[in-house]
């Protein structure tokens, strides 16, 4: 496993109220592991959504050399 690094992040009341229901339901044994997993979830959107922002800015450079 990759080595890890440590950071530190404020969250609202209701973010960590929600993290600590999740390690609650005891799916997950830490919080980390929660923000880990919804880490996992935005590059995966972030993955999916790339192809369509590159075709986007493509669409835009055409418009912009016209």
């Amino acid at each position: 496993m990759p080595s890890k690094s440590t950071i530190t992040a404020s969250l609202t009341p209701e973010l960590t109220t929600f993290i600590a229901a999740k390690v609650k339901t005891g799916h997950y044994r830490s919080a980390s592991e929660v923000v880990r997993a919804a880490l996992r979830l935005l590059v995966e959107q972030d993955r999916r959504q790339e192809p369509s922002l590159e075709q986007g800015r493509a669409a835009a450079g055409d418009r912009n050399a016209r």
